[in-house]
């Protein structure tokens, strides 16, 4: 240590600088002591002056109590709440205003502020945080009255500015627009339950509020409700049902660019679905078949045929044509409604339904036709046979022309059924259905065997040789007297040649 710092420490330890410490420390005691004093004085003045009274940043029911008697704060809360009035908002901007003197509505604080009071007193708290209570009170009012005051109002009534509506349940229904089932929001409406809200005015008259918002989801029980909503287990399982059920097309291509189809906007008015199964209303679906059928029918229709006079001739109704096979297409059609759907396609249609996804929803089906003809013509049905190779039978002539190219290629006489109401040769447009060297006629007293047999109809009347005819003495009018049951008579000769010449489901057409 160098002699200097000897000489500093010695200079500390003298008398002056131990009295300049000591005082220093004497005035440092003396402020602690005052600030002590100093803090229990506000404590004993805090501690006294709210011993009866509220704390500071105090409300009741939003109501400032703060520094107030337990009585004061009774008091002006009664007075506050002596011109009650409650304003009730209900939906669709409608209101109803309930005077308190109306329903002889009157508050009183009961022992429960007192005890909120004493909660509030059990810890002295110099800086006590800000309170907010809701204190339910003891109200009276004369229940009677505000059932009336609400049966009469707008909320229940309805007026000119605000209509009643009752609510509606959500529903399943097809779109067109969007091409799919879709679930139909439900319309709460703002049908009023009385005593629902009897019992929520009583509830914030209690509370002392002064505004009632029924449009708030905590008083939507005031409103009667929908039964199902578009949240509900059951529609939402409904629709999947639907829309996995008729979201499918069903075509046929008819040829020539022609297609036939069954869409989803047609399934939509076929199927219901209840408990969870689809029902399908058959009715409806054969009808559809039905027109189907009917629009590509050409069996019976008239037709216009070039005779061998050259001259045109009307024929009508017979059995050529196309038909399509009704029985078996309503079995296709229904067997294509309920196949499977892979679950991934359907639900690629309902999130964007346009051609590319309509193609994993499409079922091709192909045409079962009951019977056909030689072509189709879909600017002109009628024109459905070989206008160069066909048949021709005139009765009046009481001949066969066999037409080829365009021309009669061969002729010969005929002797048709006789013109009674059970052997006339019937008229029309036919088609050869079958060809046999030996076949047997049978009617009612009658069984004859003969060779060259060319089906015409279905109920026997056909082509065949006659040998029993007086072929000798033939005549445009023999068939009057010794006409057929219905066949076409020939030589046995002309029986051969009309065999040979004639082809299976080539038209026939007798006039």
């Amino acid at each position: 240590m160098t002699k200097e710092n000897k000489t500093i420490q010695n200079q500390d330890k003298t008398p002056e600088s131990k009295a300049k410490k000591h005082g220093g420390r004497s005035i440092i005691a003396a402020i602690l002591c005052a600030a002590v004093l100093v803090i229990v004085a506000i404590v004993l003045f805090h501690k006294i002056y709210y011993a009866d009274k509220w704390y500071r940043q105090t409300y009741i029911n939003e109501v400032d109590v703060s520094g107030q008697t337990l009585e004061e704060s009774k008091k002006n809360l009664e007075k506050k709440f002596s011109d009650y009035k409650l304003t009730v908002v209900g939906r669709n901007d409608s209101e109803l205003v309930i005077d308190g003197d109306d329903i002889d509505f009157s508050l009183h604080m009961h022992e429960e502020m007192d005890g909120l009071f004493d909660k509030q007193h059990e810890h002295d708290r110099l800086f006590p945080k800000t309170r907010r209570w809701t204190q339910k009170f003891n109200v009276s009012y004369n229940v009677n009255k505000l059932k009336d005051m609400i049966t009469d109002s707008e909320l229940v009534q309805g007026s000119g500015e605000h209509t009643i509506i009752n609510p509606k349940s959500a529903y399943i229904t097809y779109s067109k627009e969007k091409q799919q089932f879709i679930c139909q929001k439900e319309v709460v409406g703002n049908t009023i339950i009385p005593k629902n809200l009897v019992a929520a005015i009583e509830e914030t008259m209690k509370q002392g509020n002064t505004t009632l918002d029924l449009t708030k989801d905590k008083y939507a029980a005031v409103y009667k409700s929908p039964k199902y909503t578009s949240d509900s287990k059951e529609l939402t399982e409904e629709l999947e049902l639907y829309n996995g059920s008729a979201l499918r097309y069903i075509v046929w291509n008819m040829g020539k660019g022609n297609i036939e189809q069954i869409t989803p906007v047609e399934i939509s008015k076929w199927i219901t679905c209840k408990n969870g199964k689809v029902t399908y209303k058959n009715k409806k679906i054969e009808n559809w078949v039905e027109n189907f059928c009917l629009k590509y029918k050409t069996v019976g229709i008239t037709r216009k045929i070039k005779s061998h006079t050259g001259k045109m001739v009307k024929i009508v109704g017979g059995d050529y044509g196309w038909q399509l096979d009704y029985e078996k297409m309503v079995q296709q059609t229904k067997k294509a409604l309920k196949e499977s759907i892979d679950v991934n396609a359907t639900q690629a249609y309902i999130d964007n339904p346009n051609e590319d996804t309509k193609k994993g929803i499409t079922l091709k089906r192909k045409a079962i036709y009951l019977n056909t003809a030689f072509q189709k013509d879909y600017e002109n049905f009628t024109n459905d046979w070989d206008p160069k190779n066909y048949t021709e039978i005139s009765i009046s002539d009481q001949k066969v022309y066999v037409f080829r190219n365009g021309k009669v290629k061969f002729s010969c006489r005929c002797i048709t059924g006789r013109p009674t109401e059970d052997r006339r040769t019937p008229t029309g447009a036919y088609f050869i259905k079958e060809h046999k060297e030996a076949y047997t006629l049978t009617g009612a007293d009658y069984s004859t065997p003969v060779k060259n047999w060319v089906r015409i109809t279905w109920t026997g009347t056909g082509f065949h040789p006659a040998t029993w005819q007086p072929w000798s003495r033939w005549s445009k009018t023999l068939y009057l007297t010794r006409g057929s049951h219905g066949c076409i008579n020939l030589s046995v000769s002309d029986a051969q040649k009309i065999y040979n010449m004639t082809k299976y489901r080539e038209a026939v057409f007798i006039h």
